[in-house]
């Protein structure tokens, strides 16, 4: 069932337990809410355009493959980062602030830590977000995120701030969770090992019972939880706003390809994202 907007924003704190190892799908998806947002997504938007969200999620992932191979790492330039993060949401344009912090031969090392080291994610991940200055803790976790799910959506997830912001305790994943579920976690590595969990669990149920089918895999859960943070974002608009201001939001599908970094990338094969 849905909630109004100021039930379903907000994680109470300390309302959390930790999550039971072997926790069933059913203890930590809340089916009727994921539901119910992708009934109210599906009413502004057709199958035909989710799917092929879907499919523009795998000519971003063959785009960041390409960029990101182990092999062409060590000669990634700055045109090659401000490709990438051209398709990240909210880091358009800000491929130059992180390559005056940083330098390209350090950002250089840290995807590669990233993507290739050998110790596990959860401390390459916080290394990353620990190392690299410029930008707000939120887009670092978002590069970082986008970087291993996109090169290898197999085994990596996605996790930004509008899938779970830990500082407001907001975003898509808590709002298609059991109550229960603990999500917070004192590093951004160990967040980003909870969020995985979780989401393995969302994308199970949702390919089973049909609302992560728009795309294969965790790309299908992507499209998802955009649907989600969109039906919600609408939401809250309609609450708060006039009504003329509600006037210029996007249409829902034009939402969920811009925070998923593809809007204006052909679903045919890499190319230029645009917000």
């Amino acid at each position: 069932m849905l909630h109004t907007p100021v039930e379903i924003g907000r994680r109470p704190k300390g309302a959390q337990t930790e999550q039971p190892q072997g926790a069933q799908t059913e203890d930590v998806v809340d089916s009727e809410a994921a539901l119910e947002f992708m009934k109210e997504a599906t009413k502004v938007a057709t199958g035909t355009e989710l799917e092929d969200i879907g499919e523009r999620l795998e000519a971003k992932s063959r785009l960041f493959q390409e960029i990101l191979a182990e092999e062409r790492l060590a000669t990634l330039d700055e045109a090659d980062l401000k490709r990438l993060m051209a398709a990240i949401f909210t880091l358009r344009r800000k491929a130059g602030r992180l390559l005056r912090a940083n330098g390209i031969e350090a950002i250089r090392e840290e995807l590669q830590e990233l993507l290739y080291g050998t110790g596990p994610v959860t401390e390459r991940f916080e290394r990353f977000a620990s190392n690299l200055e410029g930008l707000e803790k939120a887009m670092i976790v978002s590069l970082a995120s986008e970087a291993l799910h996109f090169t290898d959506p197999r085994r990596y997830w996605l996790w930004t701030y509008w899938i779970w912001n830990p500082k407001i305790g907001t975003g898509a994943l808590p709002l298609v969770i059991q109550q229960e579920v603990d999500l917070e976690a004192d590093s951004d590595g160990a967040t980003y090992a909870k969020v995985g969990a979780a989401v393995a669990r969302v994308n199970a149920a949702g390919h089973a019972v049909g609302y992560s089918r728009s795309g294969r895999g965790l790309f299908g859960t992507d499209v998802f939880l955009a649907c989600v943070y969109a039906v919600y974002m609408f939401t809250v608009f309609r609450v708060k706003l006039s009504q003329e201001f509600n006037r210029i939001l996007p249409e829902l599908p034009e939402l969920v390809q811009r925070v998923l970094g593809v809007r204006g990338l052909s679903a045919r094969g890499p190319g230029e994202a645009h917000g």
